[in-house]
């Protein structure tokens, strides 16, 4: 049996998950007024920042990365290349350097970045406004009242601020006047200068020094404001540095893509253009620097070499005469020639070993190369120095001496020729990179996509008010089915009442009274209350009292608008009725009847008054009505009173139902002491306000003080609301 059960309990375990989620749809749903007004507050919000972030325009260039064209002998091309062919391999080395310190900084001090100039706007929503005029309108505007703010159109060019060395950074105001006329003044409002549009001014400031400031250009209504603002070196260069990408497009081909975005196409354009001037500048620079060392470096060797050449010349004639020998063997000529092609070698790897060692460390590999070539060069000499052994002694001598002569005249010719190069080279330095394509800006800005800004304000807008109505929902957790009070509670419903959009109208207007079932007898809700006036006919009456007390677990559960409109249904069936407002505290009846509030049940409490002295008439025949009369600072002790007994007593000849409107139970504990005296007690249940633990705490305070409660009475059912399931409730909005 137990297994048969189990796909049952499945079952329903998966449409109590259904009913869950079809629920938390539904108060989503219900939500809407909340969702559609968060969705418009986002939207708002989003129009002003869309509008209050600044438009910005992006400048693109192209750059190559290559080797640079030397005009150097074979010798020192090899060197050339050892020491700068690398560039087309390490491309993303070169693009580390486009965004260096050095290069930006550079064209920072060139374009004169550190002065930053921008118009004073009114807060919140001054800039958006200029931003808009100035996309559509021409001229500047003059708004009375709030003079000093820009609305649009309005610039300032300011050139370049010189102030003495010590100062890293300053703020000032500038402030427009007639004929390209201006103040500068500082943020506290101290004079600095006065100047006029295409002239340097120059001020002094106390504690800071001279001031010269040139301003280009000027465009204002004569009193706008303008913040200027000196910033430090390291900030400008930060910010250049910031708005500048490269990327290599595509991979390996030494092709570097620049971007740079700036607030206007032009000045993108320019500062893109800026860098790339500084950075070919700086290569150049850095090229011509190495060749003037080369060159410095050869111009030191020369007159050694030289000398060394006319020493060998000078021993080689003087032997030639003192010997008489002129020529050489066959033998001895091919050696010779040999030793001197060598020799030669030896000399120009020395000489290029010792340039290498201007740049590198023994340890570079170029460096350990020109050691190896040398070591092998000497060993080769070394092998025909043993031949020139077997020559006899004078032709070896001879031999020796035309070597030095021939190996240092080759040597000295060479760097000769090396350093004439080498002039020629630096005059034509052009870098290791060029530029392909100028920095070009297009006329359409790249952001902010302001569509995107509303697109993102207004889901962010439904997104916060579905998590807060989410959020509500699980947190309080309210009594929404009348089932739930019957199934959870054991209390039996007698009446699920639905929510009227006609009470809200009717207080509205203000009518003699404001009573629901006279003045919209045929609403879905007086309906409702006609079914429980039904049942209290046939089922409330077992004795011979018809006391009827009506209460709720807390303030605004709809007790009152209850206990009004049902004892009005009954009067209307022909019974005598007597509504009693024995909420001493806060009690309203009076308001709803329109009648007086005093005198009425306190005094009969009090014994002050008779009760038939105080009950007023209504307007709905049969029906009488007690107010609170005066509000008590005792009402508790009143109700215990010997007087209530026989006011009871009194009315219950007289009148065939009288219901007591009762205070909130959890409130305070007058509920408990009329109840106690009453046949029948009444919990009004309101949806989505009374929450379980208010239901139960309720029913639980009433059975510590014995009082049994004959029913509940589940109001303000909102059938519309979409969390109750479609169509569960619609039989009550049934009309003839």
């Amino acid at each position: 049996m137990a297994a048969a059960e189990n796909p049952t309990d499945e079952r329903n375990g998966d449409e109590e998950k259904e009913i869950d989620l079809r629920e938390y749809i539904g108060t989503i749903l219900d939500g809407w007024p909340w969702i559609l007004l968060f969705a418009i507050v986002g939207l708002l919000l989003a129009t002003y920042f869309a509008w209050k972030a600044p438009n910005v325009y992006q400048a693109t260039s192209l750059m190559r990365v290559e080797q640079s064209q030397n005009m150097a002998p074979q010798a020192f091309m090899e060197q050339q290349m050892a020491s700068s062919g690398s560039a087309l391999k390490a491309v993303s080395a070169e693009a580390a350097v486009l965004r260096s310190r050095s290069v930006i900084s550079d064209a920072v001090d060139e374009l004169h970045l550190r002065v930053r100039a921008a118009p004073d706007y009114f807060p919140l929503i001054g800039e958006p406004i200029a931003r808009f005029v100035s996309a559509n309108f021409g001229g500047t505007l003059s708004v009375p009242l709030v003079g000093g703010y820009a609305w649009g159109n309005e610039s300032v060019n300011v050139t370049r601020i010189e102030m003495p060395a010590e100062v890293k950074s300053a703020a000032f105001k500038l402030i427009a006047g007639e004929g390209g006329q201006y103040t500068l003044r500082t943020p506290e409002g101290d004079r600095v200068l006065e100047g006029r549009v295409g002239t340097t001014a120059t001020g002094n400031l106390q504690g800071i020094g001279t001031v010269r400031l040139f301003v280009e250009s000027l465009n204002a209504q004569p009193g706008t404001y303008f913040s200027v603002r000196y910033v430090p070196h390291p900030s400008a260069v930060a910010g250049l540095q910031s708005r500048l990408s490269i990327v290599e497009q595509p991979q390996g081909s030494g092709l570097l893509n620049l971007t740079l975005t700036a607030s206007s196409s032009a000045e993108a354009e320019r500062r893109l253009d800026a860098v790339m001037a500084s950075y070919i500048e700086q290569n150049v620079e850095k090229q011509s620097e190495q060749a003037q060392r080369r060159l410095d470096f050869l111009k030191e060797q020369l007159p050694e070499l030289r000398e060394q050449r006319d020493q060998a010349e000078t021993k080689l004639r003087a032997y030639q005469t003192e010997s008489g020998t002129l020529d050489l063997s066959a033998e001895a000529q091919s050696i010779f020639q040999r030793l001197t092609n060598i020799d030669q070698q030896i000399a120009q790897t020395e000489l290029q070993r010792q340039e290498l060692l201007q740049e590198y460390t023994q340890r570079a590999p170029q460096v350990q190369a020109a050691n190896e070539k040398r070591q092998s060069l000497v060993r080769q000499r070394q092998e025909l120095q043993e031949q020139l052994k077997t020559l006899p002694q004078a032709e070896s001598d001879l031999l020796q001496l035309r070597r030095d002569v021939e190996v240092n005249n080759q040597l000295y010719t060479q760097l000769l020729n090396t350093s004439q190069g080498l002039e020629i080279t630096k005059a034509g330095i052009t870098g290791v990179s060029h530029i392909v394509d100028s920095a070009y800006a297009s006329s359409g800005k790249v952001s902010p996509a302001r569509t995107m800004y509303l697109f993102v304000g207004l889901l962010g807008g439904i997104v916060i008010a579905v998590l807060l109505i989410l959020t509500r929902a699980l947190l309080r957790v309210t009594v929404d089915d009348p089932n739930e009070v019957e199934s959870k509670y054991g209390l039996p419903v007698y009446a699920t009442v639905p929510h009227s959009s006609w009470v809200g109208t009717i207080k509205r207007r203000k009518r003699d009274f404001n009573l629901l079932a006279v003045h919209k007898p045929d609403d879905p809700t007086v309906e409702s209350i006609r079914s429980l006036r039904t049942s209290l006919q046939f089922a409330m009456i077992e004795g011979d009292t018809k006391f009827i007390a009506i209460t709720g677990p807390t303030p605004a559960c709809g007790k009152s608008f209850i206990a009004a409109n049902t004892a009005a249904l009954i009067a209307q069936t022909g019974a005598r009725v007597l509504l009693v407002d024995s909420d001493l505290r806060r009690g309203q009846l009076f308001r709803t009847f329109n009648l007086e509030q005093t005198p009425g049940f306190s005094e009969v409490l009090s014994g002050d008054a008779a009760v038939k002295d105080v009950i007023q008439q209504s307007k709905v025949d049969n029906l009488d009505l007690l107010t609170t009369g005066k509000r008590p600072p005792n009402p508790a002790e009143l109700l215990i009173s010997r007087h209530f007994n026989e006011m009871k007593a009194q009315l219950e000849n007289q009148y065939d139902y009288v219901l007591f409107d009762l205070p909130p139970v959890l409130n305070v504990t007058d509920a408990n002491i009329v109840a106690n005296r009453t046949a029948a007690t009444f919990l009004v249940v309101r949806s989505e306000h009374s929450t379980g633990h208010e239901v139960d705490q309720a029913i639980r305070r009433m059975h510590r003080d014995e009082i049994k409660l004959t029913g509940a009475i589940f109001n303000g059912l909102r059938v519309d609301r979409r969390k109750y399931g479609y169509g569960k409730y619609g039989y009550y909005a049934y009309q003839y």
